[in-house]
């Protein structure tokens, strides 16, 4: 085998095994944002309740989020 053909061989082979653990973390970490989704569920994230009560007591940021109900809901 010439030398030119040995010395490239083991960057090869070094390529190749970093190609294939790239793939296995790639599917590990696959597999582990799929059982973490299943376990949490679409709760992993719960939307924000909407408020309720007397209006005059609401937070700043409880009327900006009833008002852009609103709006969504009258299409404004």
């Amino acid at each position: 085998m010439p030398s030119s053909v040995r010395s490239s061989t083991p960057s090869l082979l070094l390529n190749r095994k970093s190609l294939t653990q790239n793939i296995n973390q790639g599917f590990a970490g696959i597999i582990t944002a799929v059982a973490a989704w299943s376990i949490w569920g679409s709760e992993m994230f719960p939307a924000e309740q909407d408020p309720v009560g007397d209006s005059s007591k609401w937070a700043d940021s409880e009327l900006k989020r009833w008002l852009e109900v609103v709006r969504a809901f009258l299409h404004i």
